[in-house]
Parts: C-alpha cells; structure tokens; sequence
C-alpha cells in the first residue's frame, strides 16, 4: 500500500511538508496545495515559493491545478515541467463555493459536455502526465457512472475518487459503491480518497 498526503489550503505549505517529512516518514508523494493559473501567464511571489525545482524538495511531490481554461492548464503545466515535476494533477474535488461558482473544481462536474471538451484539450497538449482528483458528482452519486464514462476516454495516469459528491462537503455520506464501481469499470489507475475507516484492501490517500 502506497500513502499519499492531500492538500490543505493554507495548511499544507512548503514548511509543513518539510517537518511533516522529517518527523512522520513514510508518505510516498505530496499533492501540492492547488495552484490557480491564469490569462497572466505568471507565477504570483507566493506560487513561486510553493513551487521550487523539484530536485530541492527531497520528497515526490505533484502541482495540482485548478482552472476551467485549458491554454491556463497547459501553461501552467510547462511551468511544472520546466521545474522537473513528474505529473500534474487536476482538481475536480473542491466544493468550496467561491470556486464552483466560477464552474471550477467540483463544479466542473455539473456540465459532462464541457468537461469532455476540456480534457480532450488538455491531454492532447499537456507537456506531462495528468492525474485526477474528482468527486462522484455535483448533487447525486447517480451522476459517476456517466463521469467515469467521460474520464475512461483519455489517459489518466492515475485517478484519484473522493467518494463523495460536492453537496456533502466533507461531511456527508461517503459512497463506496461509486469507488468499486470505479474499480470494476476505471481504464485508469485508482487512488481512494476519504474516510479510512470505509477503506479495505485498496490503496489510500
């Protein structure tokens, strides 16, 4: 089994995942806290910092990326490459309301048209592997058969499943028929993401 640390906004930093590392060994990759690019084309001072060359950090970590724009996505991900970043990964979880309003994070789940359309774009241009991080829906856990449909049309390095759907926030209901049914049917390589106690015999972050 492999253990993988999420991110926590405003949390997680650079400092805490240096101590993090020191005392509590034994994490295999750090999700970066999301970065959010835009038509500016520049890393902010505070991206930057969060950001270093990868072989500084002494430990696997992985940018993850919000946006709903796939030219923003792309840039940002050169930048990632450029820095000798293995991976990307694509924020499809968050359920924050400032973020789904603008159709980002989880709110991207809402409109399966869109999403297809953007992920065709970004993994014909990305400069690096993509993996996800999603949510089984935006209301319904009915909604992740149809997603899983979408996400089996393109090659995602590995496919992160928040049994959850964005109206229960992190509180509500986790749904681990969604997760098997993903194990049964995902082209993609799984990860669970939630409650460890609803977790047996599967890989954890």
């Amino acid at each position: 089994m492999q253990y993988y640390f999420a991110p926590l906004e405003g949390i997680t930093d650079r400092i805490y995942r240096q101590l993090h590392r020191q005392f509590f060994p034994g994490i295999d990759r750090y999700y970066l806290p999301f970065l959010s690019p835009t038509v500016h084309r520049a890393l902010t001072p505070r991206e930057a910092k969060e950001l270093p060359p990868a072989h500084t950090l002494g430990y696997c970590a992985i940018p993850q990326l919000l946006t709903k724009n796939p030219q923003d996505f792309t840039w940002m991900a050169q930048q990632c490459a450029d820095l000798g970043y293995p991976e990307v990964n694509l924020n499809l979880g968050c359920p924050s309301g400032t973020v789904t309003a603008k159709q980002k994070g989880s709110g991207m789940l809402r409109d399966r048209d869109a999403l297809d359309s953007f992920l065709y774009e970004i993994y014909r241009d990305a400069p690096l592997p993509i993996s996800i991080k999603t949510r089984i829906g935006f209301t319904e856990p009915e909604e992740f058969p149809a997603l899983l449909e979408v996400f089996n049309r393109y090659p995602i390095c590995q496919l992160t499943v928040h049994p959850r759907v964005r109206a229960a926030f992190y509180k509500g209901p986790v749904h681990m028929e969604s997760f098997h049914l993903a194990v049964q049917n995902a082209k993609a390589p799984l990860c669970y993401n939630g409650d460890l106690g609803s977790l047996s015999q599967i890989d954890a972050i």
